[in-house]
């Protein structure tokens, strides 16, 4: 996949999707697969920062993905350019037909533009789809409006959409936010030294400092630990349980962890450093502070015992989506 940072020519027969794609979720798939049927190569234009974090701050949601998980993704689900533009100011400030003309016809020049029923563009975001295909439709440039997807467990309900994610996750419900994502939500960031607590306790651990904003409530979790790109070994991936939170049986407090148990293997210092993703399956409990060591070990045994069903091979391979997945960033 190439990674585009400026609005340079896309391949010839490529089929555009913009928009923020916080996630990457079913909705937006939806779009990338409609601009496969349209064309021989696929075109994700995004943003970044996410348009909110310049307009309004303080009401900008955090994000559901950092940008080098998006890339991963996106390359997995088989897009051939990403192109992240950098959102500023005087970019918001573009009247609609300045902003099509410039990132588009004389930009990327796509062959054609999928978007969803609720894009804006534009100054004041004044912008839309009817917008897009009166400026479009001169230079030959098909615009296919893609219809929003409901929620996989009730049609009836709002539309799937990165704030209902944000809302699953924040209560601790990881199904729902997986359901609509389409794989297990996940956060990453560099193994970094510990405590080292957990090797005493027979449980060793990975201590990730995790990049993303957005966390689900202090616990302990089924999952999985993967290597990620750029890592030689991306893909590389094992079945865990994880402790979020800040070990009150130790008497910390203050600062959140993500302490990280592989099953069943011990990797030691070897993924010090290394860049890992950390899929979320399910919560088990609270994080709780026992009253001593002894009583901790025996709860984590239980959680292992309890997550080993929960991390079934069908789950564990989409657990971490494109982790191997690789991209040529071209800043022309």
């Amino acid at each position: 996949m190439r990674l585009l940072r400026q609005p340079t020519p896309l391949p010839p027969g490529t089929a555009a999707c913009i928009g923020a794609f916080d996630g990457l979720h079913l909705g937006h798939q939806a779009l990338l697969r409609r601009a496969a049927a349209l064309a021989p190569r696929v075109a994700l234009v995004t943003f970044d920062p996410h348009p909110a974090q310049v307009l309004a701050p303080e009401r900008a949601p955090p994000r559901l993905q950092t940008l080098a998980q998006r890339a991963r993704v996106a390359a997995a689900l088989g897009v051939d350019s990403l192109v992240v533009l950098p959102f500023t100011r005087a970019l918001a400030d573009t009247s609609p037909d300045a902003f099509v003309e410039q990132l588009l016809l004389a930009g990327l020049r796509p062959a054609a533009v999928v978007v969803g029923p609720d894009f804006r563009f534009g100054s004041g975001r004044a912008g839309g789809p009817d917008d897009l295909r009166r400026v479009l439709a001169p230079a030959g440039v098909r615009v296919e409006v893609v219809a929003e997807v409901s929620l996989p467990a009730d049609p009836t309900q709002a539309k799937l959409g990165s704030s209902g994610i944000r809302r699953a996750v924040e209560r601790g419900d990881l199904p729902a936010a997986a359901a609509m994502l389409g794989r297990a939500y996940s956060v990453e960031g560099p193994v970094v030294s510990g405590a080292r607590r957990g090797r005493g306790l027979g449980f060793p651990t990975a201590n990730v400092a995790v990049r993303n904003p957005l966390l689900p409530p202090p616990g302990v979790y089924a999952g999985a630990l993967a290597l990620v790109s750029p890592d030689p070994e991306a893909g590389k991936l094992w079945p865990a349980v994880m402790n979020l939170g800040q070990n009150p049986t130790f008497g910390e407090s203050g600062t959140q962890t993500l302490e990280v148990h592989a099953l069943d293997v011990d990797l030691g210092q070897s993924l010090y450093d290394r860049p890992v993703e950390v899929a979320f399956a399910a919560r088990l409990r609270p994080e709780e502070r026992f009253p001593s060591a002894a009583a901790l070990v025996a709860q984590i045994a239980r959680d292992i015992e309890i997550a080993r069903p929960l991390l079934t091979p069908a789950w564990l391979a989409h657990a971490v989506l494109g982790a191997a997945a690789t991209w040529e960033d071209d800043h022309g």
